[in-house]
């Protein structure tokens, strides 16, 4: 199959050259009739090409697709010289991204192959790949309308599924992003195309592409593990090359909006806006509180939450309420945490209370201090369950929690919450050698360690076979 589709595309090209597939518009001639006729056959070698695509071998669905690229070569050489200027056979083109994209069967070979050969190297394709994304994923697109022959196979729901589950490997795997001011690496390059605005050697033409795809491709269906992904990489490799950042908004907002792990994964896109786009979040930080529940410190992003919520909680300028708040709800959280999440919790509310010296008073009123009114478990005024940051009487609690985690189980945990017995003249922790510990650095540090003494034990050991007393002793004369 392989040697008769590479001879035919050998054949084909030759004609392309020779000007024997080109469009007669001089009316019915000899020459008008054999150009149609070897154009049909064409049609029809394209035909088996694409349908090669869905193939079930990956190989036939690779070297289908470098003989469709051949084609594209071919078609966008003759197209350029004919008008004098750049054209591009985005027709062809998009039937191919078309069944690619939206194919089941497409493999993890054929994707890796149109990203790393071809989206990688040419700008041009890399250009109207993402115009195609763009025109695909609009809500007026009918991918039974764009030229697909046969009957339809699947359903809607499940071309929506493949086409969501491709395009998201695909331009995960492009590496190149639209910082360049010109392009010049092309795979149609019969003729260079012109500077303007629109022209496909634009820089503002690939960022504006390149914004439009996303924006078009954020509004699928997401799966929940392609929208954690989307969500880990959107500060990094999304938002800086957008035309128009806030374009987003609604999407991050919406993620952050969805509570669990995925709130916690849209936090430093959303930052981002804020920060850098000046976005106006309403109530960010009663939605920031909401995140703090029983789940948060066992969760699999628990150290990339924290060192957003450092920044978060930074300014000098927030309300001394709003700060004891989150400093209580961490104490509270992290006396049922694991030790993992405990020894996360405790530098955290240190630095706070560094950052902040008017939550002290929180430490003030810990049993056992004077010169304070304590408060402790049977006596906290702090509402737990209360959602508003400023109804929940967090100042006027005391962090009774850490006197609880000074008696912890691991002495580690128990040692690292003395600290707030003793006077507040340490410099703040570094918050990054305590967010990625587990159960294993644990036992590796405990183990590893080399005792300075020998640990006490209440077994005597024998200085006899046998013992006088013992029952055996009474049978056995030795």
């Amino acid at each position: 199959m392989f040697v008769a589709t590479n001879s035919l595309g050998r054949i084909f090209a030759g004609l392309w050259k020779q000007g024997l597939l080109k469009r007669n518009k001089e009316g019915k001639t000899a020459a008008s009739t054999v150009s149609d006729w070897l154009r049909g056959n064409y049609n029809e070698y394209i035909g088996i090409l694409k349908t090669q695509l869905k193939h079930s071998e990956a190989a036939i669905q690779v070297a289908a697709l470098k003989l469709l690229m051949q084609a594209v070569v071919h078609e966008g050489e003759n197209m350029s010289k004919s008008s004098g200027s750049y054209e591009f056979p985005n027709s062809l083109y998009l039937s191919i991204l078309e069944l690619i994209l939206d194919g089941s069967e497409a493999s993890d070979h054929l994707l890796r192959t149109l990203a790393d050969s071809y989206l990688n190297l040419y700008d041009d394709l890399r250009y109207y790949f993402y115009r195609d994304v763009a025109k695909i994923a609009s809500p007026d697109y009918d991918p039974f309308k764009s030229g697909k022959s046969g009957a339809r196979t699947k359903s809607l729901v499940e071309e929506a599924e493949s086409f969501v589950r491709n395009t998201f490997a695909v331009m995960g795997m492009i590496k190149v992003v639209p910082t360049a001011k010109e392009y010049t690496a092309f795979w149609v390059n019969a003729v260079s195309p012109t500077g303007d605005e629109n022209s496909v050697s634009n820089a503002a033409a690939h960022r504006k592409a390149f914004s439009e795809a996303w924006v078009a491709f954020l509004r699928q269906p997401l799966t929940a593990e392609i929208y954690k992904q989307v969500l880990l990489s959107m500060h990094r490799r999304i938002i800086p090359h957008m035309v128009d950042a806030t374009g987003l908004m609604d999407f991050l907002s919406t993620a952050y909006d969805a509570g669990g792990s995925i709130s916690l994964l849209a936090l430093n896109g959303l930052f981002t806006l804020i920060d850098q786009y000046n976005l106006n979040y309403p109530q960010f930080y009663e939605k920031l509180y909401a995140l703090f529940d029983r789940n948060l410190l066992h969760v699999k992003y628990r150290a990339r939450f924290f060192r957003l919520f450092e920044l978060f909680l930074g300014s000098s300028h927030l309300p001394a309420y709003l700060v004891a708040v989150f400093i209580k709800r961490i104490a509270r959280l992290a006396i049922s945490a694991t030790p993992s999440g405990a020894v996360t919790a405790i530098p955290v509310i240190y630095n706070l209370l560094k950052a902040h010296p008017s939550c002290m008073v929180l430490i003030h009123r810990m049993p056992g201090y004077e010169g304070e009114e304590s408060v402790d478990a049977e006596s906290d005024p702090y509402l737990a369950d209360e959602a508003d940051p400023a109804k929940c009487n967090a100042l006027s609690s005391s962090l009774w929690e850490l006197e609880t985690l000074q008696h912890h189980y691991y002495p580690n945990i128990a040692t690292l919450a003395n600290i707030f017995s003793e006077p507040f003249h340490k410099p703040k922790f570094q918050l990054e050698d305590f967010l990625d510990h587990t159960y294993s650095t644990f036992f590796d540090g405990d183990t590893a360690r080399t005792p300075k003494k020998a640990p006490a034990l209440s077994v005597q050991p024998p200085t006899a076979l046998l013992r006088t007393g013992d029952a055996i002793s009474d049978f056995l004369v030795l």
